[in-house]
């Protein structure tokens, strides 16, 4: 199934009411629902602004921990989630590049960094929520130079526009600072 190209957080709706009844961390607390939906559209806003597939980050977003059993150490989930996504894109969205998801859900958890974009994005995006549970974002540890540049303006309680998403440099994709405001 094709979705709709309305906008990111609308494509993170279908995928969700789509996706969420076959996702075993729907009861989780810091990996259920409302996670895989941040990391999802987060993911889809870094793909656009390097240039990737907007629905493939969407759906790789929500999709990376849907095999998560537990919050705590559930060493296997990236594996188990892979299957799963496999499972689910091949079923749902046969449109969309199912080797090139499952291998950047499979490396989530790895703590590693990617010269694969449309990897990073997924990568990025789960490690900026971070912060919602009170660890520091290592930005070493991110592989976009929009993800670090986000992680430093969200470590200064700085605002994360769209505009600011996209804004575009030579050098690469950047945020910048907002009138009134510095990195």
């Amino acid at each position: 199934m094709k979705m709709k190209k309305e906008n990111i957080a609308e494509i993170a709706r279908q995928a969700e009411e789509l996706l969420s009844p076959f996702c075993t961390c729907r009861g989780l607390v810091l990996h259920g629902i409302p996670h895989l939906r941040r990391v999802a559209i987060l993911s889809g806003r870094l793909s656009k602004a390097v240039g990737e597939d907007v629905e493939s980050a969407v759906v790789m977003g929500f999709l990376h921990d849907s095999a998560r059993k537990n919050d705590g150490n559930d060493i296997e989930h990236a594996h188990d989630s892979a299957i799963l996504a496999r499972e689910l894109i091949e079923r749902f969205f046969p449109h969309l590049d199912v080797d090139r998801i499952c291998d950047a859900i499979e490396g989530h958890a790895d703590g590693e960094v990617t010269k694969d974009p449309l990897t990073a994005c997924l990568w990025d995006a789960d490690r900026l929520e971070l912060k919602r549970i009170g660890r520091t974002i290592d930005t070493e540890l991110l592989s976009t130079k929009v993800a670090k540049r986000l992680a430093r303006r969200r470590q200064h309680g700085l605002k994360v526009s769209e505009e600011v998403l996209q804004s575009r440099k030579p050098e690469g994709f950047l945020l910048v600072p907002q009138p009134g405001e510095g990195v």
